[in-house]
């Protein structure tokens, strides 16, 4: 295979790797993987935000391109699929276009539906609030602002807002909301219902891969990965604190 075919290749497999939340090791294993199962040395530099990667041949020839990711989010399945990819190239290199085509079929991989995005946010937000010592009434609470905290992270991510200023929002609401509904309903437990519906927009997985690519010596990718992480938590509480500072003043 040319050299330009090996390094499309490899760049595709890379940024749907990091496009999908793999941590930076992954990446660039995956990477040196397809590019060796077809003969070529490489060097891959990979960080959050993109892929530089040079590809050599056997004489002197090289290729270079640099690869730039603006958007990331987690799905698993895909990163599974990629790591499969680079292990059967491995051990039976494909053609280009086999190759190709195996990947244009992950990149189309779809996503759960909205509904059951719905369903598995409202669920899990009533499910932490009995977790956390909550009674019935949490649950049901928490159950019906996680569902409306989800609605909201969708459509403002479709409208392509700010995302920092997408998890301000969803504190200062989940926050406010709660707030009301302990003055309203008797028996409710404000802060319980807090943290139950917004746990699952806490970057758990950007805060673990941070802290993996720190171990293993990718030092620019996992103080990026942090930062990311605290920005998100920092803004998520600064929306809480905002509104109940606001619901004390209002009630």
């Amino acid at each position: 295979m040319e050299i330009r075919e090996v390094l499309d290749i490899a760049l595709e497999a890379g940024e749907i790797l990091l496009r999908n939340g793999a941590e930076t090791y992954r990446v660039e294993d995956s990477i040196t993987r397809i590019c060796n199962a077809y003969g070529h040395p490489c060097e891959a530099i990979v960080l959050p935000t993109g892929i530089f990667l040079t590809v050599y041949s056997s004489g002197f020839e090289s290729e270079t391109s640099v690869r730039r990711i603006k958007v990331r989010t987690l799905d698993l399945t895909k990163i599974d699929r990629i790591n499969s990819f680079s292990r059967k190239i491995s051990s039976h290199p494909l053609s280009y276009e086999e190759a190709k085509k195996e990947l244009e079929e992950i990149k189309r991989l779809g996503y759960y539906p909205p509904a059951i995005q719905f369903i598995a946010s409202t669920v899990v937000s009533f499910a932490y609030a009995i977790l956390f010592g909550g009674n019935l009434t949490d649950g049901i609470i928490a159950f019906v602002i996680g569902g409306l905290l989800y609605l909201m992270n969708f459509f403002m991510v479709k409208s392509d807002y700010f995302p920092f200023l997408i998890y301000f929002v969803i504190g200062f609401f989940s926050g406010f909301t709660s707030m009301i509904s302990e003055f309203l309903i008797s028996g409710s437990n404000a802060y319980i219902i807090i943290i139950s519906s917004i746990i699952m927009f806490l970057p758990g997985v950007a805060m673990t891969n941070g802290i993996r690519d720190l171990l293993a010596s990718d030092t620019i990718s996992g103080l990026t990965r942090l930062g990311e992480a605290f920005l998100i938590v920092l803004a998520l509480g600064m929306g809480v604190w905002l509104s109940i500072l606001t619901a004390h003043y209002i009630i």
